[in-house]
């Protein structure tokens, strides 16, 4: 796992940074280190973090393989230009775009078609007459050309300051800002509307965690830009109303009943997994355990970490490595595991449950199964009223493939009308023997697998017809 460093050379920024790292995974084989100018920080709440003080920007880092760098924002890197009495570039990368400003009294001297990259220009552009590679650069007559003509490995250069931000102001939330001369990448703090700012910087440092992509790896930084299907956005908003109707109470009841009843453990330290705004965490740790809880939207995670009472929060998804070992009790509940639509991927849950569990510990996931598709989510629109606006749930569900489909468009009041925001999410319908031959082949033991309308252990001897009879199964694996 590599160490990530972030300079800061403005005052002001740290305390944004923090709140950036703020979800950042409890694991004690990542480093994250903020470098910053500040003489005293002790009113800042640091966490984890590592903090350094610096005198001098020759002091600064230089990154490499096993070292990712960013500069807090633009702004702490044009100090630190100043103060080095150097030109850098910039790189801007978008899904749908790259771009390349280079500045007028700085050569480019990267080959960029060493990494697979075709660098283009617009006539009349002096990026022409900086780049090292005159012979390779693909000529446009104007940026219209450029766009109907353009390629995945295609790099635009230009030094018109002016144009360029004019093309990052647009959709500014999807662009990832590199400088590559540097090896630096830059978490734009402080820009725009600031919470937005801070759920994209908070989500381009995560990524990190999982894919420390090189700056020049178009496809491997496009890949980690891609929204997670089943992260909720906007919606977290209004998760807990859509959701109160839940009995939190006894859910939580139900499953310390299972712990009771199945493990010989004293229970202390519990894991939830896709927490969502941690409900159902929020009883635990009113019970008096040490709970963490984690959850693949920054949003969730928001909403969760504003309750008076809550566990220890970090971002993961469901299949990422667990940064902590020797839990009595991992949980997933309100049908989490069904947002997993591979085999393979539940397969990986599994073994990383293990690793994280203590022997003899307890692995409690739920699943939505057919019955619940057929009679409460297949052709189903319901249009909910929020203060803030509208939204309207649409479901269907797939025969065919299994998989139960749900559509969130939310009508958002605004100064005039309304704006429209639109979430989709995929969830794969398991029958019970399937996951019972997963679990088989993983490290862990099928124990029991309940439903909250009766008492009775289906497994092994009652499994006949449960995935019709019952809208909810509880599964209860160990690891022995």
């Amino acid at each position: 796992m590599p160490k990530i460093t972030i300079v800061t050379l403005l005052p002001g920024e740290i305390e944004k940074v923090i709140d950036v790292c703020k979800f950042s995974p409890i694991n004690s084989e990542l480093e994250i280190e903020i470098i910053y100018p500040q003489k005293d920080v002790s009113s800042h709440q640091a966490g984890n973090l590592k903090l350094t003080k610096f005198e001098d920007v020759q002091e600064l880092p230089v990154p490499d393989k096993s070292h990712i760098c960013f500069f807090a924002s633009p702004i702490s890197c044009d100090l630190y230009r100043k103060q080095a009495k150097i030109n850098v570039s910039s790189l801007y990368v978008h899904p749908e775009l790259a771009i390349l400003q280079l500045q007028s009294d700085n050569p480019f001297k990267t080959k960029l078609s060493d990494y697979g990259l075709s660098p283009c220009v617009l006539e009349g552009d002096a990026a022409a007459d900086l780049y090292i590679e005159q012979d390779r650069l693909i000529y446009f007559c104007d940026f219209q050309q450029f766009m109907q003509n353009k390629k995945p490995n295609f790099v635009l250069l230009s030094t018109n300051t002016q144009f360029v931000e004019s093309l990052i102001s647009m959709d500014s939330a999807h662009w990832e800002h590199f400088h590559p001369e540097l090896n630096y990448r830059n978490l734009c703090v402080g820009y725009n509307n600031p919470h937005r700012l801070l759920l994209h910087s908070q989500k381009q440092l995560l990524r990190l965690i999982r894919i420390p992509d090189s700056i020049y790896d178009l496809g491997g930084i496009r890949y980690s830009q891609q929204d997670d299907s089943t992260a909720y956005s906007f919606f977290a908003t209004h998760y807990d109303q859509y959701m109160d109707h839940v009995d939190y109470e006894s859910w939580v009841n139900y499953v310390l009943s299972w712990f009771k009843q199945y493990s010989s453990l004293q229970l202390n330290k519990i894991l939830e997994l896709a927490c969502g705004t941690a409900n159902f965490s929020e009883q635990l740790v009113n019970r008096g355990y040490q709970v963490y809880a984690c959850d693949n939207s920054i949003d969730m995670l928001h909403m969760a970490a504003k309750k008076a009472v809550k566990p220890i929060l970090y971002y993961a998804s469901l299949t990422d490595p667990i940064p902590g070992r020797n839990y009595q009790l991992i949980i997933c509940m309100f049908d989490s595991i069904n947002y997993l639509t591979q085999a393979k991927q539940i397969t990986k849950t599994l073994n990383e449950v293990s690793l994280a569990l203590e022997n003899g510990g307890l692995f409690v996931f739920d699943i939505s199964t057919l019955e619940n598709s057929l009679d409460n989510f297949s052709d189903v629109s319901e249009l909910y009223h929020y203060s803030d606006g509208l939204m309207l749930h649409q479901a269907w569900f797939e025969s065919v493939r299994l998989m139960q489909k749900s559509a969130l468009h939310f009508f958002k009041k605004d100064t005039i009308g309304y704006c429209y925001q639109y979430e989709q999410h995929l969830q794969r319908v398991y029958f019970t023997n399937e996951l019972i031959e997963l679990i088989h082949n993983s490290p862990l033991k099928l124990r029991a697998i309940h439903s909250t309308d009766t008492k009775t252990n289906f497994y092994p001897k009652h499994l006949n017809s449960i995935d019709e009879k019952y809208s909810r199964l509880f599964f209860i694996l160990e690891k022995i």
